[in-house]
């Protein structure tokens, strides 16, 4: 039998610390008929804990290549009952969208869920994912689905060292 490792209100620990993040994103990934060209960029991140540790806020400020500065904040609450968690990002581009993904984390990796719409209407199928985790660094992927969660094109990765 297969010891599985489920998560707890410890999985996001690592990022209590500051890290810089090195960032790779592809413009125009929203719209899956038009070419993007892939950016990259450095970002800083800090994070505190609340609430006896069930929920964690992470702060995000990063400058993209066209100098647009982004601030941002995740959000995530643990659901102890269900071994889950709600992410919740925020950004100074679009705050008022508290629509949540949700997932967990198993054996190290936090995958993470979401159905949003396209500006056209259209479902958009959003996953993250979290892996190689260590002390000092760790991976987050975003990705979207256009077909129902079928075939994933990842659009975003961050890669996090501790300062």
């Amino acid at each position: 039998m297969e010891n599985i490792i489920r998560s707890s209100i410890h999985d996001f620990d690592f990022m209590l610390k500051p890290m810089i993040n090195r960032n790779r994103r592809r413009t125009n990934a929203i719209f899956p008929d038009k070419e993007g060209v892939w950016e990259e960029f450095e970002a800083s991140h800090t994070g505190d804990k609340y609430l006896d540790g069930r929920v964690i806020v992470d702060h995000f400020e990063g400058t993209y290549p066209d100098g647009e500065v982004r601030k941002g904040m995740t959000i995530r609450a643990f659901d102890e009952e269900a071994q889950q968690w709600s992410l919740v990002w925020l950004d100074n581009r679009n705050p008022h969208d508290f629509r949540p993904l949700i997932g967990k984390f198993e054996n190290g990796i936090g995958v993470f869920n979401q159905v949003i719409e396209t500006p056209d209407g259209k479902p958009l199928h959003v996953r993250f994912v979290w892996d190689e985790i260590t002390e000092n660094t760790a991976r987050w992927q975003q990705a979207f689905s256009f077909d129902g969660g079928n075939s994933w094109d990842t659009n975003w990765i961050m890669e996090f060292t501790r300062r």
